[in-house]
């Protein structure tokens, strides 16, 4: 237990109390001050009077900053929870993200499988045509019948490379999908850290 002397409107009181003594003589100043303010405006009033008025104010203070508290620790609870239903569905919608890019991978994957068997039929159509082309000269008797097969060939080449082409632009359609969900994730990401950062 600390005990200090205060001065209250000009009288010494002794203060005991755990708190510091620099605690109770700020304690003892502000009472004072009070005091000092309600007797100034209103110079009739007793040293009593003046005391329960000074009371009066210091409680009504007192209550107004206990409510005013009360507010603030609800105001933070209910911020408090709402960050951490934000970080959960922030964290189910990264997950999403991150199986719709597994995804995306997966199907730029394939067409780029597609791709390559089509490059490898246009490029053994492209041999059987040239091949078929060195025979015409030295077979007459098969001439026609060769270039039924090469005419055959091209429109299997001509059909082939559109098919590629097409692969390509899905391909690079998917690229481009990929790109902006992984975009999305790590503002997503960003978004959880600042969010951790105000708990």
């Amino acid at each position: 237990m600390n005990k200090v002397m205060v001065k209250i409107n000009g009288n010494e009181y002794p203060m005991v109390g755990e708190k510091s003594e620099k605690h109770m003589l700020s304690v003892a100043s502000y009472v004072d001050k009070e005091m000092t303010r309600v007797m100034e405006a209103n110079p009739k009033l007793s040293a009593s009077m003046a005391a329960i008025l000074s009371a009066i104010n210091i409680a009504d203070i007192f209550f107004e900053c206990s409510t005013e508290n009360e507010d603030i620790i609800k105001e933070n609870e209910e911020l408090k929870r709402k960050v951490g239903n934000s970080d959960e569905e922030l964290k189910i919608e990264m997950r999403n993200l991150q199986a719709a890019l597994q995804s995306k991978d997966k199907e730029e994957q394939d067409y780029q499988a597609q791709i390559e068997d089509l490059n490898k039929v246009i490029e053994e159509q492209k041999k059987q045509i040239e091949e078929l082309g060195n025979k015409v000269g030295s077979s007459n008797g098969e001439v026609e019948n060769y270039k039924t097969q090469i005419e055959d060939l091209k429109e299997q080449l001509v059909v082939a490379e559109e098919k590629a082409e097409v692969a390509q632009k899905l391909s690079s359609k998917f690229q481009n999908d990929a790109y902006k969900i992984q975009l999305e994730k790590i503002e997503l990401e960003n978004e959880v850290k600042y969010l951790r950062a105000m708990k």
